[in-house]
């Protein structure tokens, strides 16, 4: 855990660690040079499982986090924010998993978006696949959820200051080819969203860099995407709302052009990649301004046939298409 001025949260945050079901741990918080009460609150917690880093000034969170994974002692390392509050048997939860399936990697979580008073529950997949084909895409897992196998010092993986704002997405990158992208089918955090987060605050930065990250990743994996189809990807990738039938068009040819490098490289589960495009092709469809026609080509789409969806999912994508025709940006 990472620390900079979060006084505010930070002890209903350490609290939720230091009360877990699992017991056998270390707990690394770095205070990277706040000035507000973080030490003071720090030290009030009287536990030999804390280990304790004090920044003199301000590093930054990604020299926090990697001073952090430096002395790690465990098998395996767990993320925690000092905004967040991890539910009591989380660690418990995900060892297990991690015992169940030895060739994963990261193992994340489904969680609670906590906004204010708001509490919403988040789902995320267990299909290693879909979740490593998100990559193209975003970021694959919240990154306060993972617990990860300690091989950062093995293989020389840290978080990377040239990613800054997208470091945690860069890092699923790095660890696409060490093992599976799991996730346990619990809720075992509440998530936090607030103003001040720094994904809230660089929110352009982050996309920039993103599109680097996916540019990587289609490298990385051979996959030929002209020009167009590559700046498609990135309207895709942050969520850009389309105008025009056209846009959408070029949103499936994308789409149909990642389906037939993966046919061709095996490198994704097809079924499981299938699934993932076909995700992404209805979001797109209810992301446009052209109504009715965007929910004709989207049934239209060979795109549609991966997954049948229910009356219920019908109708709200029938209704995003509808409501979201008049919106102008």
């Amino acid at each position: 855990m990472s620390v900079f001025n979060g006084g505010n949260y930070l002890p209903e945050a350490i609290e939720s660690i230091l009360k877990q079901t699992f017991t056998d741990f270390e707990f690394i918080i770095v205070n990277d040079g706040s000035t507000d009460a973080s030490e003071n609150i720090i030290k009030l917690f009287k536990d030999e499982r804390i280990v304790y880093i004090n920044n003199e000034k301000n590093l930054g969170l990604i020299d926090s986090l990697n001073s952090g994974l430096k002395i790690a002692r465990g098998q395996y390392i767990a993320r925690m924010d000092a905004d967040d509050i991890a539910l009591d048997n989380r660690l418990e939860l995900q060892v297990q998993k991690f015992k169940d399936n030895p060739n994963a990697i990261v193992v994340g979580s489904d969680y609670y978006l906590l906004s204010g008073s708001k509490l919403s529950y988040i789902k995320s997949t267990n299909d290693s696949d879909y979740n490593k084909a998100v990559l193209f895409f975003s970021p694959c897992f919240c990154h306060p959820t993972v617990m990860m196998k300690n091989v950062f010092t093995e293989k020389d993986i840290f978080y990377n200051w040239d990613y800054k704002h997208a470091e945690d997405y860069k890092l699923w990158t790095d660890l696409f080819s060490l093992g599976e992208f799991l996730n346990v089918d619990k809720a075992l955090l509440k998530y936090r969203s607030h103003e001040t987060q720094i994904s809230t605050k660089n929110k352009e930065a982050q996309l920039q860099i993103s599109k680097k990250i996916r540019f990587d990743f289609c490298k990385k994996l051979n996959f030929s995407l002209s020009q167009d189809q590559f700046n498609t990807l990135n309207v895709i990738g942050n969520n850009s709302f389309i105008k025009g039938i056209d846009e959408l068009y070029k949103i499936e040819n994308c789409l149909l052009q990642l389906k037939s490098e993966n046919a061709e490289r095996k490198i994704f589960n097809q079924n499981s990649f299938d699934v993932f495009l076909h995700k992404f092709w209805a979001d797109s469809c209810g992301n446009t301004n052209i109504g009715l026609a965007a929910y004709s080509i989207y049934t239209k789409s060979v795109l549609s046939k991966a997954k049948k969806l229910t009356i219920d999912q019908k109708c709200k994508l029938l209704t995003k298409c509808l409501l979201r025709k008049y919106r102008t940006k």
